[in-house]
């Protein structure tokens, strides 16, 4: 079995030797406390196998150069690891940056369907082990909780919270102008990523350049305006037409009224009747355009 971590740095801290390990998801991940498990025990078991051949080959070079062999119990044979073996503690970090509030599990007893009384889910859990996440939902950081990551992430984080709220984010935008003018090429393709940005104007692949984001800002602004235009014409025209079909207009009748596509008018007309007369506006709109 082969899996692979998102990203996996380390930190040292004087003695203390930490692997820190990210999984990015913009969709919720129902089983996560599962995956996060199980890739913390593949890496650990990687380890336990990379000391154990280290171990072997020290073997075979004292044996080769005529030295004394480390002495090795059964035990430690058994284990394939020795008594005085020790692991590199892994941080797994769930960094969440989907637009829905996440609502899945964040530890494994989540993901059980414990029954009975609350005795027994108290004598079960005594002795089922848990497993938490590290759940970072980037949407929903309050500003605190944001002061406390590197400028660059700062920026980032609070570019989420405003994603889905325009004169928000540009007012952030102009308040952060200064910093916006000069990106380093990694922040840029963050921001790039989790804005879905088509493209940054001026961006090459150096990474050594910087890029002025202040255009590509403006420019997504503005495609937002717009398609929020867009958006409020189509939900407008859906909801005229609704009320044409409760009086029994025919498509083309409501065609012939507003002037619209005759095909158009059609698919809309389908989509109120498939939800057999209990639809609003946004159900129409989904089936159509989502």
């Amino acid at each position: 079995m082969k899996k692979y971590r998102d990203i996996v740095m380390r930190w040292k801290n004087n003695a203390t030797f930490v692997l820190l390990a990210n999984e990015s998801q913009d969709k919720i991940h129902y089983a996560m406390p599962q995956k996060v498990m199980l890739y913390d025990g593949m890496d650990y078991e990687e380890q336990i196998r990379n000391l154990w051949k280290q171990r072997m080959e020290c073997q075979k070079q004292a044996r080769r150069i005529g030295k004394p062999l480390e002495h090795l119990t059964a035990a430690e044979y058994l284990s394939r690891f020795r008594k005085n073996d020790r692991l590199i503690p892994i941080i797994s970090l769930v960094f969440y940056y989907g637009s829905d509030p996440w609502d899945g599990p964040q530890d494994l007893y989540d993901m059980f369907r414990l029954e009975g009384s609350e005795e027994e889910k108290v004598v079960l859990e005594k002795y089922l082990p848990n497993y938490k996440i590290n759940l970072v939902d980037a949407e929903r950081m309050n500003e605190q909780e944001i002061k406390y990551f590197s400028e660059d992430l700062q920026v980032i984080l609070t570019m989420l919270k405003y994603r889905h709220e325009k004169n928000e984010l540009k007012e952030y935008i102009n308040k952060q102008k200064r910093y916006f003018q000069n990106v380093d090429y990694e922040t840029s393709q963050v921001i790039k990523v989790f804005l879905n940005m088509k493209s940054i104007p001026g961006e090459t692949d150096e990474r050594k350049v910087n890029v002025n984001m202040c255009e590509a800002l403006e420019e997504m602004y503005n495609d937002a305006i717009k398609e929020g235009m867009e958006v409020g014409t189509k939900r407008k025209l859906i909801e005229q037409v609704m009320k044409k079909v409760k009086k029994g207009l025919s498509a083309e009748e409501i065609s012939d009224i507003f002037e619209e596509d005759t095909e158009i008018i059609k698919k809309i007309c389908i989509a109120i009747q498939t939800c057999e007369g209990q639809c609003t506006i946004d159900d129409v709109y989904e089936q159509l355009y989502k």
